[in-house]
């Protein structure tokens, strides 16, 4: 099988092409077109100069939902809401998010008041219709909305989880006056309680689906015109989907991109018989974070982007505004700061010459000796020393420092500020760091900054995989399609029916195999994996509890009680005296590819003269040392390397410091022990 995964990110958009039949891999990157995104796309696919006529996936990871939300260029959707709720998104839930925080502000709702509209109906929360639908008032709003130049209907009515007849009929109505317009039905994004979150789910899926619908439409022609006939697949936030499963669910691109290296590194892992696990992309724009346990990433069923709430179930990766791009500056009480606003593509960092004007961290590791200025993406592009020292020298002059103390600074800031989101996210989860590997990638320089974050944080070892630089586009490659469903059921554990709950199952398993089956999944590659939302009554959050596929008996019901209470147990440290019940059933449906192949490297104790770079001074430790310098792809599985060190490669830079070392594996791994636990 031939197949292909492009990643945008914010600075660079990096591909990676596997031919399974000959194990050939092509990897390459060309800097982000943030005007039009697409066009990064097709200009990295060119370049790579590969036939794509026989390749039989496409597989993309895009930031175009993030975009639309950050620069506020979304649709302009008017909401339709039962009668009475037409304020909700202007209540949220009422409270501070950032209680310390004079300065907070409730993010403004994406749908203005005159746009959020109400229609006479009403459901119980058991889902009975307790008024009937008024449909000539949904025709008339409709006819409203269109006059009032809407681009797209959010409709979200009072406990639509439970009985989604009047959102169905809503949708069916709009479809007769207007057809054109695009419609989102909160049951179909997001068929669960917390009425706020699902309205908050339901308008940003709305929001976003102008932009993100036009750009997979554009980009299907664009790579059609490249010879491209194969199958086109978007990266959602726990696996793969294919365009059209997409159309319900636009707002999945919001996840898009992130959770590929967090994939990647649990496939890679699994192959080097490691289960915990914290994964550490350091990206041009952003640091992600995600966490590895017992050999399975972990995930999460709500986010929040921008502000804004969505109940949106994948991979946990949390990110904040440090890479190497991130812009360097003096505050105005004379502290250094660093981020998280980033230089991006356009302009870049100074030292690309491209009309950046303020420093940058990779412009601080160009001055500090610890990128090479003539190795740049494997050479093909020189970074300017000078432009760099300019940059980084009028911070120094405001701190009174020297220029690579002032680099050194600034390169200590962003790692600072990586170790506090590292170490939050760890034992926020209530587990110990020191019991984890870091595995580290990224464009900007995982392998730059880890083995400092191992060393503060205690662990004793840290993985560098093959192919760091684009290793995001490989993780995604070693995805399945996944899509995952969730439907309120809200009963007591007590008193529930279990052939409703296997009813419930059934249903949204056989969506599921419609879906995968359209999507070229055979019946033998489909897996369903069942669970249960549960908490204690009375509580407002809940634990996600696993259930036992087939047929269910009555005995099912203490399985699943005694999973609960075991899994609360370990996350809170307790048990409750107090009757259980059941808030969402939620399946994930898993398509299954074939896996990426995984090969073994050539072995041997001697380093080859060929891997062995003249050395250089680099500032390290508050003082420059003699390093040794290698380039990546001459090293044999079995090498090692002490430290002081730096190992380059094309699109990475990776740092051995003083008293560290580093051994190569079979899989070409970069494994750095730091004697941190």
């Amino acid at each position: 099988m031939k197949r292909i995964a492009v990643d945008i990110g914010g600075t660079f958009t990096d591909i990676v092409y596997i031919n399974d039949d000959t194990m050939q891999m092509v990897t390459d990157k060309v800097r982000s077109t943030p005007r039009e995104i697409g066009q990064a796309v097709i200009d990295v696919v060119k370049k790579i100069k590969i036939d794509v006529s026989g390749v039989a996936l496409f597989i993309h990871g895009t930031t175009a939902g993030l975009n639309t939300i950050a620069q506020q260029k979304g649709a302009r959707v008017g909401l339709l809401t039962t009668r009475g709720f037409t304020d909700v998104l202007e209540m949220a839930r009422g409270d501070k998010k950032e209680v310390y925080n004079s300065m907070w502000k409730k993010p403004k709702p994406l749908v203005p008041r005159n746009l959020r509209l109400p229609v006479s109906e009403r459901m119980s929360y058991l889902g009975e219709v307790l008024e009937a639908l008024d449909e000539e008032e949904v025709r008339t709003i409709v006819s409203k909305m269109k006059e009032d130049g809407v681009e797209a209907i959010a409709v979200c009515l009072l406990h639509a989880y439970a009985n989604p007849d009047h959102e169905r009929r809503i949708g069916e109505i709009i479809g007769e006056v207007w057809p054109e317009v695009s419609v989102s039905l909160s049951h179909r994004v997001a068929r669960q309680i917390r009425e706020y979150e699902r309205m908050s789910t339901t308008v940003i899926n709305a929001y976003v689906g102008k932009t993100v619908g036009g750009y997979l439409s554009r980009l299907g022609e664009s790579l059609k015109d490249t010879g491209f006939a194969g199958q086109l697949l978007v990266l959602g936030p726990s696996g793969l989907i294919g365009l059209d499963a997409f159309k319900d669910s636009l707002l999945y691109t919001l996840a898009s991109g992130t959770v590929g290296g967090a994939a990647g590194a649990a496939y890679l892992a699994g192959h080097c018989g490691v289960k915990d696990v914290v994964t550490m992309d350091v990206g041009g724009t952003s640091f992600d974070v995600s966490i590895i346990k017992d050999g399975q990433n972990l995930e999460i069923h709500k986010a929040e982007i921008m502000g804004y709430p969505m109940m949106m179930a994948g991979i946990e990766v949390r990110s904040i505004g440090a890479g190497g791009g991130s812009i360097a500056r003096v505050d105005e009480a004379g502290l250094l700061t660093v981020g998280p606003e980033s230089a991006g593509a356009d302009p870049g960092p100074m030292a690309y010459g491209l009309g950046g004007t303020e420093s940058t961290v990779t412009d601080a590791g160009l001055v500090n000796g610890l990128i090479n200025p003539d190795y740049f993406l494997g050479g093909e592009t020189r970074l300017d020393l000078e432009l760099a020292r300019k940059g980084v020298g009028s911070i120094a002059e405001r701190l009174k420092l020297s220029l690579h103390q002032a680099a050194d600074g600034i390169k200590a800031i962003a790692r600072n500020n990586m170790t506090t989101a590292t170490t939050k996210i760890i034992i926020g989860q209530g587990y110990d760091p020191r019991d984890f590997t870091i595995m580290a990638f990224g464009g900007g320089g995982g392998g730059m900054f880890a083995g400092n974050i191992a060393k503060d944080m205690s662990i004793s070892r840290v993985i560098i995989p093959p192919g760091p630089g684009v290793f995001c586009a490989r993780g995604i490659l070693t995805m399945n399609l996944v899509h995952t469903n969730a439907q309120a059921h809200i009963r007591s554990l007590d008193t529930l029916d279990v052939r409703e709950l296997e009813n419930v199952f059934g249903q949204m398993e056989n969506s599921a195999r419609r879906t995968l089956a359209a999507e070229g999944i055979s019946p033998d590659k489909m897996e369903f994996v069942r669970s249960l939302d549960m908490g204690y009554e009375g509580q407002h959050h809940y634990v996600e509890t696993p259930v036992p596929g087939g047929e269910m008996k009555e005995g099912v019901k203490k399985i699943i009680g005694d999973a609960f209470e075991s899994l609360h147990e370990a996350r809170y440290g307790h048990r409750i005296d107090a009757p259980m019940v059941t808030i969402n059933a939620r399946l994930k449906a898993i398509g299954r590819i074939k896996e990426v192949p995984v090969t073994e490297i050539g072995r041997g104790k001697k380093i080859p003269s060929g891997a062995v770079k003249p050395s250089r001074q680099v500032y390290l430790d508050g003082g420059f040392r003699e390093t040794r310098i290698y380039e990546r792809d001459g090293l044999l599985g079995g090498n090692t390397i002490a430290g002081p060190a730096v190992i380059e490669e094309p699109f990475h830079t990776t740092v051995v410091m003083p008293g560290q070392t580093l051994q190569v594996d079979k899989l070409g791994n970069l494994i750095i022990n730091t004697g941190g636990a």
